[in-house]
């Protein structure tokens, strides 16, 4: 019973803490977090390192939070015990990583910005999030390349590889050697990966593993913010003016909506 109030606690606190959530209410959804990090290995830890930082900011913003804090982590020996209890001196922890200072170089800093919204509720963290949507569409650079390249043989292969292209929704003019589908180009591709369609083998061209973590990285802030505004007015605010500010064309997409059964593709 114990463990079922504190997982119902976690999914307040670690989902809405700005919504005026009972303080009280932050020791058990610690609990249950470290329930959670006392079987994890090192793969798991990284991953629950995010709510380190959502734990953090909590204890930084409530005092009550903090107060119900400190007896839970004095008491916990179990496994990664140092993690756990570098949670109370946070507070006052000049080195304490800000969310919106980071660059976002990995999908650990777009986590890290959901959890600085769930717990402040301020807008900020989400316009940061539009960032990687203004970067660079790779996937029409490198088709764009591939259209101007010179080739006096293996016509056949080009037509073919277009036609392939047209059959997921890419439109090439061969002739033109002209791009004929609009839009970012990248989210599309993300889009078809979705429908488990290995679109990322069929283009014709490759994209580094630099470019491929850019991508994955632009999917998946365009796909936290669809999914988020359908629950947080905020988010769907921030996503309605943002979207319609100029920038990268994947910025248009974020005023969309997306189901909770949608998730990122996995590269």
């Amino acid at each position: 019973m114990v463990e079922t109030e504190d997982q119902d606690a976690f999914e307040l606190v670690t989902t809405g803490f700005y919504r005026g959530v009972d303080p009280a209410l932050a020791g058990p959804a610690l609990r249950h977090w470290l329930g959670l990090l006392a079987p994890a290995d090192e793969q798991q830890l990284g991953r629950l390192m995010v709510l380190f930082y959502l734990f953090g900011r909590i204890s930084q913003v409530s005092e009550p939070a903090r107060s119900a804090f400190a007896p839970i982590l004095r008491a916990y020996t179990g496994k990664h015990a140092e993690v756990a209890q570098g949670l109370l001196g946070v507070s006052s922890a000049s080195k304490f990583p800000n969310a919106l200072e980071l660059p976002i170089q990995g999908p650990e800093v777009l986590d890290m910005l959901w959890a600085e919204f769930f717990v402040t509720g301020t807008p900020d963290p989400i316009v940061r999030l539009f960032t990687p949507l203004d970067g660079e569409d790779r996937s029409r650079k490198h088709l764009d390349h591939w259209l101007r390249e010179t080739s006096f043989f293996g016509g056949w292969k080009r037509r073919k590889a277009a036609a392939t292209l047209a059959e997921h929704g890419l439109l090439v003019d061969l002739d033109a050697k002209r791009i004929l589908t609009t839009g970012d180009l990248d989210c599309l591709l993300w889009s078809i990966a979705e429908r488990k369609i290995p679109i990322f083998r069929l283009v014709p061209f490759e994209l580094t593993p630099a470019e491929l973590t850019g991508l994955s990285i632009k999917a998946s802030a365009l796909w936290s913010l669809r999914l988020n505004a359908k629950t947080h007015d905020v988010v769907a605010e921030v996503c309605r003016v943002e979207g319609a500010k100029p920038g990268g064309l994947a910025r248009r997409l974020a005023i969309g909506e997306a189901t909770r059964a949608e998730r990122p593709f996995a590269l």
